[in-house]
């Protein structure tokens, strides 16, 4: 359930805030170009939306006033203690180590299908990614609290990463059933005002 609230906080933070800055955006670029390309505007939507979702599912809800006050520095060093989760809680450990793949699958996928990254680029930036989930989650929302109300944890580098990759992989596999990206611009004429 917590899973659910966090997705719905994201769709709100798009709708509210980042949809709105994104369609002003594009809008003047349409305006100073006279171009406007529906697959880049429905593919940087969507992965806007899915960015916005990710920074719910691991920066929200914020601590309140009363626990920001007796937060410390939450660290797991130790590689594979999720498999210590799975043994004590099986289906709980096993949904965390999931979802942890499946959160950055998409991630994975659009830098292959919209960039057309090899291995090794997608290998990279889904590490940056996660490195910089984690360090946010380590240092309190990037230091706006003293103290970390998420765990860093090794094992969530792995997993995102690996996550990633599947994403990689899976447009790789898929990529003679889906159409081609580059498809050409519709020209958008604007009417000059008369004098």
């Amino acid at each position: 359930m917590i899973w659910i609230n966090s997705i719905m906080d994201g769709a709100g933070l798009f709708v509210k805030y980042v949809g709105p800055v994104f369609l002003i955006l594009e809008l003047v670029k349409m305006v100073v170009t006279q171009k406007f390309r529906v697959m880049d505007f429905l593919l940087w939507g969507v992965f806007l939306f899915y960015l916005c979702c990710v920074f719910a599912l691991v920066f929200l809800p914020l601590p309140s006033v009363e626990e920001a006050l007796h937060l410390t520095r939450q660290v797991e060093l130790m590689p594979m203690h999720c498999l210590s989760d799975v043994a004590e809680k099986p289906v709980r450990g096993t949904l965390l180590i999931l979802f942890n793949i499946l959160m950055t699958v998409p991630f994975g996928m659009f830098l292959r299908y919209y960039f057309g990254m090899d291995a090794k680029r997608v290998f990279l930036y889904s590490l940056a990614l996660t490195t910089l989930i984690e360090f946010g989650q380590f240092s309190g929302l990037f230091f706006l609290f003293k103290g970390s109300y998420r765990l860093f944890e090794i094992d969530d580098l792995m997993l995102n990463t690996l996550g990633g990759m599947l994403g990689y992989l899976m447009t790789c596999k898929a990529e003679k059933w889906i159409p081609v990206l580059r498809k050409p611009y519709v020209t958008v004429k604007f009417m000059a005002a008369k004098a």
